[in-house]
């Protein structure tokens, strides 16, 4: 499997990052972080997955689930 490079980015910041193997890049994010991964649509909060066997370069965002509220006392 190839070799992933994950970098977290605030804004354009990186903050944090991970290297990890994966059979593509949604999947190689999908491990670090769990949950469900977007296209990323001008997020603060994002990630750069990068791909050097392929020299390519994609970015996601992480999708938000809107809060509820339980407004039952």
């Amino acid at each position: 499997m190839p070799e992933f490079h994950i970098e977290e980015m605030s804004g354009e910041v990186v903050i944090a990052r991970h290297t990890t193997r994966a059979a593509d890049a949604k999947s190689a994010l999908r491990g670090v972080i769990g949950g469900r991964i977007s296209l990323r649509a001008g997020q603060q909060h994002w990630f750069r997955v990068v791909d050097e066997r392929k020299a390519s370069v994609h970015e996601f965002g992480v999708e938000e689930t809107a809060q509820r509220k339980d407004f039952a006392k």
